[in-house]
Formats: structure tokens, sequence, C-alpha cells
């Protein structure tokens, strides 16, 4: 009995992957482009369909009580962008790409649209207030002179005015901001990997 009620839920939550699935591929995207940028846009959409494969084949393995979903999903999308990338640092490269053959007019009816456009991306919004969550949790464990510095730069306040109003030098104005930066950007890679 105890089985079929878990297999019940898991269908459920199954077919939510499926309804948002557009979502979720879009989320993973946004995820790979801002975590790999060596990484082309038509290598990311690749890595995002792999990895949406393989988050359905492997779905049975999602264990809510160990994590997001979004981290597990984004720690497949990880595994395979470094797969890739290991794997295109082994293959020598043959100098000149294949050419692409023109259009055909028939490739539209091969073309699946899943999302209406007029639609808002609800996981695109999760992953969002998710990821400023976070920043602001450690955005308030930095000290206070640099969370003045960050806001103001956030302002697009110059670092001479930022320097005036705080009464230090604009090169330790530049110099807090920079480490207050890499602090966050730290922390926040950190909590990805625990995550």
């Amino acid at each position: 009995m105890a089985k079929k009620k878990k297999k019940e839920e898991e269908a459920v939550t199954l077919s939510e992957f499926l309804r948002l699935y557009n979502s979720i591929y879009q989320g993973c995207l946004l995820y790979i482009n801002r975590n790999f940028p060596q990484i082309d846009d038509e290598q990311a959409r690749d890595i995002c369909s792999d990895t949406m494969t393989k988050a359905f084949s492997r779905f049975h393995t999602y264990d809510a009580s160990k994590g997001a979903f979004t981290t597990w999903l984004y720690t497949i999308a990880s595994n395979t962008a470094i797969d890739f990338i290991n794997d295109s640092k082994k293959q020598p490269s043959t100098g000149t790409p294949l050419p692409l053959t023109d259009g055909d007019e028939n490739d539209d009816e091969y073309r699946i649209d899943i999302e209406d456009e007029d639609s808002k991306n609800p996981m695109d919004e999760i992953l969002e207030k998710e990821r400023e969550e976070k920043k602001q949790t450690y955005f308030a464990k930095l000290e206070k002179i640099d969370q003045t510095i960050l806001s103001m730069r956030e302002e697009g306040r110059p670092f001479n005015e930022i320097a005036e109003r705080l009464g230090i030098p604009a090169a330790t104005a530049r110099t807090r901001c920079r480490r207050a930066t890499l602090k966050l950007k730290k922390w926040m890679e950190m909590s990805d990997e625990i995550a």
C-alpha cells in the first residue's frame, strides 16, 4: 500500500515536471549561460536537452528531503556541462565547421512550440526569487560599510561620490567593493555546491 501511494506521489510530481517542462528548460538554459560562459548558445541548448532527458529518466531518484528540485536539476546540468567541456578538450578540432544546409521549407513541421508566448515563465520566477533570497541573506553578512558601498554602486554612483560620502579614499571604496563582490560570489557558489 505504501509503495502504491509513493508511486502516485511520484507520478503527480513527474506530471508537474512535464507540465512545466518548458519553464524548467528555460531556467536550466539560463543557469548554463550564467555559469559556463565558454559554452555557446547552441551548445547550451544541447546540454539543456541532455539535462532534461537525464532528469526525466532519473526522476525516480529525486529526493525532496535532500534539497530543492532546482538544486538537483542544476547538479545534473553542471555535470553534463563539465562532461561536455572535458569531451571537447579531448577532441581535436578539424579547423573548419561542416557547412549547414539551407533550411527546407518543411522544417517547420518538425518544430514543437511548447510555451505560449503570452504565458509567464513560472520556473524563471521561482529561480530568480530563490537566488535573490540567497543574495540578500549573504548581503546581510557583509560589513555595513561594504553593504553601503555595494548599494550605492547598484544605484550607479561613482566611486568618488561614494568615497566622499563615507569619508574614505576612492581607491579604498573601489577595493572594498571588489572584495565584497567576490565574497558574495564565493558564498553564492558555495551555497549552490552544498545545495
